[in-house]
């Protein structure tokens, strides 16, 4: 919406340099709003990543007397940026994910903890967390880790644009970030530059990679979480883990360090990956069943 307002407004982003973002922001809040821009209800999405002088630029696309509706998730606070004041707002709570399988947000909960609500709305379950772990952080044992669970989902069943391999660690410091191939599975990566319009540029693949960062209000019904790793599971990890467990509509595999692995084993919720995804395999022979009849 801002680059659309700013190049309206003849002063439009060169998305080729390196802090067209921050330019961006500054065009945006300095030029004039015209009236056919301005609305009479404003919805912002995924206001945990918000700052306040975003929303006073984005005021300005209200009409008077116009309404906003906020949408945020604290547990989503990535950036751990203060939650923003909304004085006299009307507030209502959801707690209820409709996204993921019921038994992966019984993990989820052993994670965050009980002071965070989660009540499952999915009808399914049985989906069976699985893990697969690698030894001391190698970039070569990270691939070939998060080969095997890209391996293990296809032989589940899922094809390859029905799984998403999400590293941990983000773009920037992800060992996968360089590479084209997990032999035999192309990967499709965001190449770090965008068109003239603003939108990502991805490499040719087969296997969507992405970092939880960049795929945050996306989903996939396969998600490999890879590059998990830490010594301790504190906030920021437990929200980091919620953010890209959710992401998986019907399978989640994670790709752990062996140090993670046992800090999430102490905490109770994984269990080994057992034959118990026959039961996925039979969901998803009802899900393709149910497709070829519609």
């Amino acid at each position: 919406m801002s680059a659309v307002v700013a190049r309206d407004a003849g002063s439009p982003p060169d998305f080729s340099q390196p802090d067209v973002f921050q330019t961006l922001e500054e065009r945006f809040a300095a030029v004039p709003v015209p009236e056919r821009w301005k609305t009479d209800v404003l919805i912002v999405d995924e206001g945990q990543d918000f700052q306040t002088a975003w929303v006073d630029a984005l005021e300005r696309l209200l009409n008077p007397e116009g309404a906003w509706w906020w949408l945020e998730d604290p547990m989503q606070n990535l950036y751990l940026r203060e939650p923003m004041p909304l004085p006299g707002w009307t507030i209502l709570r959801e707690t209820t994910n409709y996204r993921s399988p019921r038994d992966l947000l019984g993990f989820i909960r052993k994670i965050v903890g009980r002071d965070v609500r989660l009540d499952a709305g999915s009808p399914f379950d049985g989906s069976d967390v699985s893990i697969s772990t690698y030894e001391d952080g190698r970039p070569d044992e990270v691939v070939e880790a998060t080969k095997r669970a890209i391996t293990h989902a296809l032989s589940l069943g899922f094809r390859k644009q029905d799984i998403a391999a999400l590293s941990y660690r983000g773009r920037e410091g992800s060992a996968l970030t360089g590479v084209d191939q997990l032999r035999p599975h192309r990967l499709r990566a965001f190449t770090g530059a965008c068109d003239l319009f603003g939108n990502p540029e991805y490499r040719e693949g087969d296997v969507l990679l992405e970092s939880i960062y960049r795929f945050k209000g996306q989903s996939a019904p396969c998600v490999v979480l890879t590059e998990v790793d830490f010594d301790t599971l504190d906030d920021q990890d437990a929200r980091k883990i919620f953010v890209g467990a959710t992401r998986a509509t019907m399978k989640l595999i994670v790709v752990a360090s062996e140090r993670a692995a046992r800090m999430l084993d102490a905490v109770g919720y994984m269990r080994p990956a057992r034959a118990r995804d026959h039961g996925l395999r039979r969901a998803l022979r009802r899900a393709v069943l149910g497709c070829r009849t519609v």
